[in-house]
């Protein structure tokens, strides 16, 4: 099984992300934005930057992480290059988050698609013989 790959979508990026729960869920589709973001295995991290966030639904959770690692970048002129889910409480819904990152100057020559949002646009997490997938598209 596959942790995440891009699909074909008409307009903009779309990834199917799989896990063998919520928690592997999310980090796999962080992942997968990351893929599109950078050639993440071309550079060298600097840092972690831990984040937490909430919601009131698993597809609201896996929306409240992804855009984290954007406003690294957009925001904090920081490039993730890995994410890892550290904790995640699903009585809550509640998700503790680590992104390795690299200063956008030194990320540069390894940049790739300029992500603007993570849509809510046909994104359900369903459940399979293997564990969870989702379908997320990216305003690109």
């Amino acid at each position: 099984m596959k942790p995440f790959e891009q699909v074909e979508h008409t307009a903009d990026y779309a990834l199917v992300a799989r896990g063998k729960d919520l928690r592997e869920l999310i980090q796999n589709a962080g992942r997968g934005v990351i893929s599109l973001m950078v050639e993440a295995e071309a550079v060298t991290t600097t840092r972690q930057v831990e984040f937490a966030t909430e919601a009131d639904s698993p597809e609201r959770l896996l929306l409240q992480c992804l855009p984290e690692l954007l406003y690294l970048y957009e925001d904090e002129d920081l490039v993730p290059v890995d994410f890892g889910v550290t904790q995640l409480y699903q009585d809550v819904l509640q998700a503790e988050c680590t992104a390795a990152v690299i200063p956008i100057d030194q990320a540069r020559p390894h940049l790739l698609v300029g992500i603007k949002a993570v849509t809510y646009h046909d994104l359900h997490i369903v459940a399979t013989p293997r564990g969870l997938e989702a379908r997320i598209v990216f305003d690109v």
